[in-house]
């Protein structure tokens, strides 16, 4: 048996669907390869697998051909055909020889015609194939990518997400992720996936994509997706209560301000009409008639797709009747919580007023010793939000967590993460988990937060 038997053998009973491009697949994605089989090249065959197909004869090739036919000669005729003698029968014969040659004439006519249309049909039949597959293999990237983000950054992005790089691809089809850079807007984090970025990414450690354009007070429910100033540390991300479900709205926040998270709209297309409103207040006269083309593009373009751009939604009105407590983001967390039996959620033991004091107070500690005396406060917080945990209130461990996290403190963040490691596991929220603790494994204070 040749190579080539054994490798085709071994694809034929490969369990995985076929690729529809077989030995033609220019994928080079990883994840496509690894989801799909592809047939091996056949070295028996001509060149990229294929066999070489019989070259199409013309109407030239056909004349030609006709012209190399032996003819009949002078003397055959004379042997083949009697004399003919009388003037009228030869007049006769002459007009039989033109009408014969006039219908082989009209009948190779025809035949080329045929052929013509089949010529025809046969390249609108490739076309059309053609035009299906590139269909396809755009279809096929789409969802390849939507994967690897499922993967890597472990949630989904929600329909507004695509559909604002789709804008962005119409304003800047060089440079989508830069469409907005009039506004000093900037697209990152998953976004980096859809231009190609981390596709190509050779990245060993996956809590890398985990910390990707994640900035200093992003705790794991907002996920930073457009860069604005540095010089406020501005982004604006999407906030999710649970990782498996869409985003309830865009929100933003001025790392270098504080810990502050405000929801903006929605949708990105809300969130970003606010901040371009906003911005035409501010910009000088010689940036206002960009910033003005951008917003009146992002406008038409929503409009025209019903997309909401509205900064207050029932959606996210329906989400603040849920929220059981503020936290110093200001965000506000949302946990399954009975209001008959009042269980799922109970008050921490301090005030925020009283935590930030004795934080306060841990951070301005001039020795450990002294430090440590204010930690016992903190630690017994921490021991009732526990108690309440083991009481089915998950919600005021995850309260504390997000409390010591939005703090900045380096001396309470191993407190923090252990607070939300309850929180998340009794909420069935994993993937957070997974985020806080690759994000604390490296905090970073910069603007510079790509990985790439």
């Amino acid at each position: 048996m040749s190579s080539f038997d054994e490798l085709y053998e071994t694809y034929v009973k490969d369990p995985r669907t076929p690729c529809n491009y077989g030995v033609k697949c220019y994928q080079k994605n990883q994840i496509h390869r690894d989801k799909y089989k592809h047939p091996p090249p056949d070295d028996r065959k001509g060149k990229n697998g294929t066999r070489s197909k019989p070259k199409k004869r013309t109407r030239l090739d056909r004349r030609n051909d006709e012209k190399d036919e032996p003819s009949i000669t002078e003397s055959d005729s004379d042997s083949e055909v009697p004399e003919i003698t009388s003037k009228k029968c030869c007049v006769s014969l002459d007009s039989s020889d033109q009408t014969a040659s006039a219908g082989q004439s009209s009948s190779k006519q025809r035949e080329s015609d045929v052929g013509s249309e089949d010529e025809q049909k046969s390249d609108i039949v490739s076309y059309s194939r053609n035009e299906t597959e590139d269909n396809e293999t755009e279809s096929s990237t789409l969802v390849d990518e939507k994967e690897f983000i499922k993967e890597k950054f472990l949630v989904h992005m929600p329909s507004d997400f695509y559909s604002f790089y789709e804008l962005c691809k119409e304003i800047s089809p060089n440079d989508p992720c830069s469409a907005f850079k009039a506004a000093d807007l900037l697209l990152v984090g998953p976004y980096d996936v859809l231009n190609g970025k981390l596709l190509d990414a050779k990245v060993e450690n996956n809590d890398l994509y985990l910390r990707h354009w994640r900035y200093f007070y992003d705790p794991p429910e907002f996920q930073t997706i457009i860069k604005g100033n540095d010089k406020e540390g501005l982004h604006f991300g999407y906030w999710r209560d649970e990782p498996k479900k869409n985003p309830v709205f865009v929100a933003k926040n001025s790392m270098k301000v504080d810990c502050k998270i405000k929801p903006m709209a929605e949708t990105v297309f809300g969130a970003v009409d606010d901040y371009l409103e906003e911005k035409l207040k501010t910009t000088n006269p010689f940036a206002k008639p960009k910033v003005a083309s951008l917003r009146q593009r992002l406008k038409k373009f929503a409009n025209a797709r019903c997309i909401r751009l509205e900064k207050s939604t029932e959606t996210m009105r329906a989400r603040e009747r849920l929220v059981v407590a503020r936290t110093f983001h200001r965000a506000g967390i949302v946990v399954p919580y009975n209001k008959k039996t009042q269980l799922g959620y109970r008050e921490l033991a301090a005030t925020d007023g009283n935590l930030k004091k004795i934080l306060k107070q841990i951070d301005e500690s001039e020795n450990d010793a002294e430090r440590s005396d204010h930690l016992i406060n903190l630690e017994e917080v921490e021991r009732l939000a526990t108690i309440a945990a083991d009481e089915c209130d998950f919600g005021t461990c995850l309260e504390l967590g997000h409390d010591l996290f939005s703090s900045g403190s380096e001396y309470v963040q191993t407190i923090a993460v252990r607070m939300l490691t309850t929180a998340y596991s009794l909420l069935n929220r994993p993937e957070f988990l997974k985020i806080v603790k690759a994000h604390c494994c490296d905090r970073k204070t910069g603007c510079v937060l790509g990985i790439i």
